[in-house]
């Protein structure tokens, strides 16, 4: 090393270093990578909450789209339900326009099977269908909303039964490809062809 100058001196330091990192990575972070991996499998699946078989024979849904101010990291959807059952059913700017997207999507279903009957408010909704705008992502000069799609079954005060999340997509996504999913899953559950 002594026939080295200050600057190789530097490079060989930050590749040693660099070298440890990896190794010291590699040896500790796996089990906490494994421990993130079966935690996503748990809550990406489709069904995070009990399941859509609860939706079997409830048809009013309310389609809420807007941008939550919520982020949960710990996994629990009670802080976007709040959100959601606080929200304003008629979206705004640019939710509109997803809004109408998603409605569209669900509409050609409700004609084509029946099973689907649009709720007028909260009040009226056997659940919700909220889409969690997380960005509007711009690919060929075509802008697509892309986030997070719940399905929340309302609560039943009077049996002590809080609304919950009942199914979500399993991962963000673009609108259109996350109502096709729940659409999907609905003709399953209702067994529909």
């Amino acid at each position: 090393m002594a026939c080295l100058r200050k600057h190789e001196q530097l490079i060989v330091l930050a590749g040693v270093v660099l070298a440890s990192v990896f190794v010291f990575a590699s040896v500790f972070a796996s089990p906490v990578s494994v421990r993130a991996q079966k935690s996503a499998v748990k809550l990406g699946s489709a069904h995070a909450g009990d399941s859509l078989s609860e939706l079997r024979d409830k048809h009013r849904a309310l389609l809420v789209v807007f941008r939550s101010r919520v982020l949960d990291a710990t996994g629990g959807e009670r802080a976007i339900i709040e959100d959601v059952l606080k929200a304003d059913p008629e979206p705004k700017g640019r939710f509109r326009w997803v809004h109408n997207q998603l409605a569209k999507k669900l509409d050609k279903y409700m004609r084509q099977h029946g099973s689907l009957i649009p709720a007028d408010g909260l009040a009226d909704a056997d659940y919700v269908i909220y889409f969690n705008v997380v960005e509007f992502r711009r690919i060929l000069d075509a802008v697509y909303p892309y986030g997070e799609l719940f399905v929340i079954v309302k609560g039943r005060p009077e049996e002590l039964i809080p609304p919950r999340v009942v199914w979500r997509a399993n991962k963000v996504r673009f609108a259109g490809d996350a109502i096709g999913e729940l659409i999907k899953e609905l003709k399953l559950i209702r067994g529909e062809t």
